[in-house]
């Protein structure tokens, strides 16, 4: 081929695109999805909204969101762990079968009875 001919899309082979499944309904994010849907301002039927409102209405729903999945928890604290403490966390956590962050709270708990706080 020269320099001067060019290729169009059309002169190539693509493949169709395939279907997506269907995904799996988890029934409580199906709740929160529900609510945030419910609470989210529906755009006038006559008017359709503009970019700028869709993507900050779907920023608020998405705050709304993690707002309710995260009710309760209200703050986190960081540890640095060396990494045979960190193997050592790793491992209680398998055997006991349970998280490593339950663990820690109970450990931190368990600390602060014993010491009177």
């Amino acid at each position: 081929m020269s320099a001067k001919e060019t290729l169009t899309l059309d002169e190539f082979a693509t493949a169709p695109r395939r279907q997506r499944p269907a995904a799996a309904v988890n029934p409580a994010r199906a709740e929160i999805e529900h609510q945030a849907d419910m609470e989210a301002v529906e755009p006038s039927a006559g008017a359709e909204p503009k970019k700028g409102e869709t993507s900050s209405e779907a920023s608020k729903a998405l705050r709304q969101m993690k707002r309710v999945r995260m009710k309760g928890v209200s703050h986190f604290v960081n540890v640095h762990l060396d990494r045979d403490m960190k193997r050592r966390l790793k491992l209680a956590s398998f055997n006991l079968d349970t998280s490593m962050q339950a663990l820690m709270e109970k450990a931190i708990r368990h600390y602060l009875d014993a010491n009177g706080f």
